[in-house]
């Protein structure tokens, strides 16, 4: 039965579709605009490809669409990943699909008597009280976002999880750690690339990068993160409302400038004190502690493939690729 992907023409959509697709499954993907160009070799795997576009905002398209194409479960993963400089402008936008997005998803899976629903979140949702030393439990650790998008988002989880509560709908919510790897593109709703992707590419400029030691590091390569949503959507139950995906360690963004240099000579960083002076990462949040992926672990045996040294191997064969 066919699976419907919100956000489907985005980064992580795009690498949810590629597993998917890969072991023949019939995607839809629903999303503001087509897929870029480089998506096209997911047309050549397995599986049966379509796009519809539209808006997460429109409950009446997305009943439509799910009826066409008999859909039996959602990823939802549609969201505007806003910086400051969005807030100021869009702060109802913001809220209106991030929240409101979510709302009319789960009320289209309702009329609809959806099977399984995967409902992406963020680790954004945790900020001050991310401040501790230990790793971030789902139970242990309450959220208190500080960003419009982190706020939002939070809203949104709570909210699939009262539908779960009171609609009886089979939901599970999916915390992402900062995913980084295959697809990623500048979409138009997600204002800040990925720190190992801006370093890549002011690597092969020859550039030099200049950053603090204080910036997030709980990375996630896109395919494992695309292997863990699978496990929520095929487990024939879940035990637990909330699941951490994330590598449980955090990374080295200097591991990864050394990496790059020795693809890229002409490269250079520079490790700083002062944000004021850094050219990349000037308006990161602050970094938290990884997340704990012990239930990840636990109920459904995930551990990442991709540590640092695979995944920034497979990352740069793909952006080779990529670029052909």
């Amino acid at each position: 039965m066919p699976v419907l992907i919100t956000g489907g023409s985005g980064f992580v959509g795009l690498n949810i579709a590629e597993a998917l697709l890969g072991r023949g499954e019939t995607v839809v993907l629903f999303c503001l605009a087509e897929p870029p160009a480089t998506a096209a070799p997911l047309t050549q795997l397995p599986g049966r490809l379509l796009v519809e576009i539209g808006d997460v905002r429109n409950g009446n398209s997305l009943d439509e669409v799910i009826r066409r194409h008999n859909v039996d479960r959602i990823i939802h993963g549609a969201a505007i990943t806003a910086d400051v400089h969005r807030e100021r402008k869009e702060a109802r936008t913001i809220a209106e699909v991030n929240l409101g997005g979510t709302i009319e998803i789960l009320e289209a899976a309702s009329r609809a008597k959806m099977g399984r629903i995967v409902q992406l979140s963020t680790g954004s949702i945790f900020a001050s009280s991310g401040a501790n030393a230990e790793p971030l439990d789902e139970v242990r650790d309450a959220p208190v976002p500080e960003t419009l998008y982190g706020i939002t988002k939070y809203a949104a989880e709570r909210t699939g999880l009262r539908y779960r509560a009171t609609r009886g709908l089979d939901l599970v919510v999916a915390r992402l750690g900062m995913v980084f790897g295959r697809w990623e593109y500048e979409t138009g709703v997600r204002d800040t690339m990925s720190m190992p992707l801006q370093l890549f590419r002011m690597a092969e400029r020859g550039a030099c990068a200049r950053f603090c030691r204080d910036l997030p590091n709980d990375w996630i390569y896109s395919s494992d993160v695309a292997r863990a949503i699978l496990l929520l959507l095929d487990a024939p139950s879940i035990a637990q409302a909330v699941y951490h995906v994330s590598s449980g360690s955090p990374w080295s963004v200097s591991g990864w400038c050394n990496r790059l240099r020795e693809v890229y000579p002409a490269f250079s960083y520079q490790v700083i004190e002062r944000r004021a002076d850094a050219n990349i990462g000037e308006s990161a949040p602050p970094p938290r502690p990884p997340f704990s992926t012990a239930r990840l672990r636990n109920d459904f045996g995930f551990s990442p493939h991709f540590d640092e040294a695979k995944a920034f191997a497979d990352f740069i064969a793909w952006q080779r690729d990529a670029s052909h």
